[in-house]
């Protein structure tokens, strides 16, 4: 895949970086200052990761030159994987309105056009270092067991950043929208 819109729109890409890392505890965030400022560019990783599902021939040009994921970092990323795309699955079946303005959900829905939740953020995944890893697992498993999702609290954080109060407020702005 391309870019996407919200690079090119530099209010917009921040509003949707400062969203989600809103809802990281600051030693997680501090931590993945660290890999930020390391060799490994981060961010040149996270891209080529998720050319693996969304641009396949470019991925193979490239894939040589990635870092290779340990067993221990592959076993970390599954594990946040797995339950915080419970957590969007969720958000998507609270808010169908709201959820069908951003990405699919599902890798198996990406195409050269379209990036998936799940194709994004495995490839935001693999780019943090292991120590991070550990940190936001640590912070997601916690989250999980006091019933906090993550996703809707990304999603209402970004809601608040663009004029509404909450997710709630959005699908009903765009419930009562479509009304009319």
């Amino acid at each position: 895949g391309g870019r996407a819109d919200c690079q090119d729109n530099r209010e917009d890409f921040i509003i949707m970086r400062k969203s989600q890392w809103e809802t990281f505890n600051e030693e997680t965030l501090l931590s993945y200052l660290e890999d930020l400022n390391s060799k490994n560019n981060p961010l040149f990783q996270k891209y080529a990761q998720m050319m693996k599902y969304n641009s396949p021939e470019e991925y193979k040009k490239i894939k040589d030159i990635l870092e290779k994921a340990s067993d221990e970092k592959t076993d970390l990323v599954n594990k946040i994987m797995f339950i915080y795309m419970e957590w969007e699955k969720e958000f998507f079946e609270r808010y169908p309105i709201f959820s069908s303005m951003g990405r699919p959900l599902y890798s198996s829905e990406d195409d050269n056009i379209e990036t998936s939740i799940e194709t994004y953020l495995r490839g935001e995944l693999l780019s943090y270092s292991e120590k991070t890893l550990k940190l936001y697992l640590n912070y997601v498993i916690d989250n999980k067991e006091k019933n906090i999702n993550l996703a809707i609290k990304n999603m209402d954080n970004l809601a608040r950043m663009q004029g509404f109060n909450d997710s709630n407020d959005v699908e009903e702005y765009y419930k009562n929208f479509s009304k009319n």
